[in-house]
């Protein structure tokens, strides 16, 4: 705590006001995206204050989490903070102190093990225990949830929202899926599964999916399909090209005005309107956020069919959808969020693992 100043209030001495070194505290968030892995640390208020990017997840694990401790070394130092001290009594000297990790991973996972099961997109990953491995790297607690509850995790962190909201967040990156929160706590699911929406479907019968129904909204969102039709387009996309640089291609073709680019992106974001029409049926929503990895090189052009297909909600005063304003780290920034609603919220479901909720932060 640090002063901020006096209030008078009647007679007497006047009080003294405090209020929190947001710097003091830090949590470290890591995202494990299929296109690379990111870690950044934020302070008590979810702002970023050092971040850096890794290689996309491998087929060594082992490695990966190596790379992802040493990382978390380099921030740091480089911002001055330290571990908590291990026997009561130390003292910190005035520096920044690591409260623990966040980490971000698509679903399947047990967020009560910590470990990642089958997270699509990322074949090396299978069976992974992702926090009992990080947390003998880093010495620090740490906890493991889907990037989507990360991500709205963030969103309500980091933009205050009210605690009488419904939130219903759309997450785009290599695949599409979304989270709900009421009263500032997302809602998980039985097994942390909730908000799997890639088999959604969405009303549309020219397309057969694998699972065997027509019409499932990742025929028309995820990102592969999203670059084969811009290839189909004109658009100029290497055969290795990685999926964020295809997209920020895509994006910046279509703010060029290439007519195939354009097109695609709207049909992107006409499918996810449509998956809208269905969820804002289901959850009555308070407020409507798009985000997600790829979502800033679409938006422009995504975000006006999506409106379109809501308009009749709109209309009758309910919540118009807007972009998220985290930018492509908001899974990092949502896992550091997380483990800040650990630590700060005693009311929020979000356990590490083996680790009660609502754990308070230790003294020191």
């Amino acid at each position: 705590m640090e002063t901020a100043g006096r209030q008078v209030s009647g007679r007497g001495k006047p009080s003294t006001l405090l209020r929190v070194v947001a710097d003091s505290r830090l949590a470290i968030g890591v995202h494990l995206d299929p296109a690379y892995v990111s870690v950044v640390v934020c302070d008590l208020l979810a702002r970023p204050l050092a971040g850096t990017r890794l290689p996309a997840p491998s087929d060594d694990p082992a490695q990966d989490i190596r790379q992802i401790g040493e990382a978390i070394d380099q921030l740091a130092a480089r911002i001055g903070a330290v571990r908590p001290p291990q026997q009561p009594g130390q003292g910190r000297n005035g520096r920044r102190l690591l409260l623990g990790v966040g980490i971000a991973a698509p679903a399947a996972l047990d967020s009560t093990t910590g470990v990642v099961i089958d997270p699509p997109w990322i074949p090396g990953w299978r069976n992974v225990a992702v926090v009992d491995a990080l947390q003998a790297a880093t010495g620090l607690p740490c906890l493991l949830d889907k990037d989507t509850n990360a991500v709205l995790t963030g969103e309500i962190w980091t933009e205050h929202l009210p605690s009488d909201e419904t939130v219903l967040y759309i997450y785009v990156g290599h695949g599409v899926g979304s989270a709900v929160s009421g009263g500032r706590q997302v809602h998980r699911g039985g097994t942390t599964q909730a908000g799997e929406i890639g088999h959604l479907p969405i009303g549309r019968a020219d397309r057969r999916c694998t699972c065997g129904r027509h019409g499932c909204l990742s025929l028309y969102t995820d990102a592969l399909r999203l670059m084969e039709r811009a290839r189909e387009a004109g658009v100029h996309l290497p055969a290795n090209i990685p999926v964020p640089h295809a997209m920020e291609v895509i994006g910046k073709s279509a703010g060029a005005g290439h007519q195939g680019a354009c097109s695609v992106i709207r049909e992107h974001g006409a499918a996810l309107g449509e998956a809208l029409q269905i969820l804002v049926g289901i959850h009555d929503p308070d407020r409507i956020i798009v985000g997600g990895p790829t979502w800033m090189h679409l938006r422009e052009h995504g975000m006006p069919p999506i409106r379109e297909a809501l308009a009749e909600w709109t209309q009758q005063g309910r919540a118009e959808p807007d972009s998220s304003r985290l930018g492509n780290e908001a899974g990092a920034v949502g896992a550091a969020s997380l483990f800040l609603d650990q630590e700060l919220a005693p009311e929020t479901p979000t356990a590490a693992a083996g680790q009660p909720v609502g754990r308070p932060v230790a003294a020191v």
